[in-house]
């Protein structure tokens, strides 16, 4: 049974389909490790979920910041090394929940398009996250690694079954795959501030020093677990799951 539950290898991956819920949302979470795995030639393609037209603490006009957001998410993409975005634009705030609507449909559609190996986004059952586009974008990315392999499923595409290796999940409370960073921190850093209508003002300062301190600690207990070698001091984690995980699987949690 361990063999069998084993998580596969992220690193290992040659294309990754990252879907996030906003723009910045890889760069916060996963940067580093995108960044790492486009330096060792995998294929990385975004697909940003909504506009951010809500992104701002003071008042904007959510058309114009929306546009914003999309040409700093183009510039924090040159950054790392991403190839390609592909753009959904649903409202911000407002994703669907539901496995069954627009969204899953869209996403089973890009990934027998792309045909990735890896898919990346964010863990949809992290407690205490209140950003419905969060855990409603996570949950469709789930359903749509399981049905994008089913050869019945969203036949209306009409694009031939694709069933990922993996998805990985991050921002998680229970990750099983620990990523060290600290030889592309920099350049992690420069993909953030592109996002300088998020980044440049006291809240979003105060953001860059909390995923600073994240990384940290996520490096202290990865050296704790045996997970990463002693002198890493910037890590990022994943809970690495297959489609075998994702569905009637009551041991998927301690993988």
């Amino acid at each position: 049974m361990p063999d069998v539950l084993k998580p596969p290898s992220l690193m290992s991956s040659k294309r990754v389909l990252c879907v996030q819920p906003h723009p910045d949302d890889m760069e916060c979470s996963a940067g580093g490790t995108i960044a790492l795995l486009a330096a060792r030639g995998a294929t990385v393609v975004y697909v940003t979920v909504t506009d951010g037209a809500w992104g701002a603490f003071e008042p904007v006009d959510p058309a114009e910041l929306a546009e914003t957001r999309r040409r700093e998410q183009v510039e924090a993409c040159q950054v790392l090394g991403v190839e390609e975005i592909a753009w959904l634009d649903f409202p911000d705030g407002q994703v669907p929940p539901g496995s069954g609507h627009v969204l899953c449909r869209h996403l089973v559609s890009l990934i027998r398009s792309y045909r990735p190996d890896c898919v990346m986004t964010v863990d949809p059952w992290t407690p205490y996250e209140a950003h419905p586009d969060h855990y409603n974008t996570g949950l469709a990315v789930a359903a749509a690694v399981l049905f994008s392999g089913l050869a019945a499923a969203h036949r209306e595409e009409g694009l031939e079954p694709h069933s990922p290796e993996m998805v990985a999940f991050a921002v998680t409370t229970r990750p099983n795959t620990w990523v060290a960073v600290d030889e592309v921190w920099e350049r992690r850093t420069r993909a953030l501030e592109a996002h300088r209508s998020q980044f440049s003002t006291p809240a979003g300062e105060v953001q860059k020093t909390l995923l600073r301190l994240q990384a940290e600690e996520l490096a202290r207990r990865g050296r704790a677990a045996g997970k990463l070698q002693e002198g890493v001091t910037l890590a990022e984690a994943f809970k690495v799951l297959s489609p075998l995980h994702l569905h009637c699987n009551w041991e998927a949690h301690k993988c």
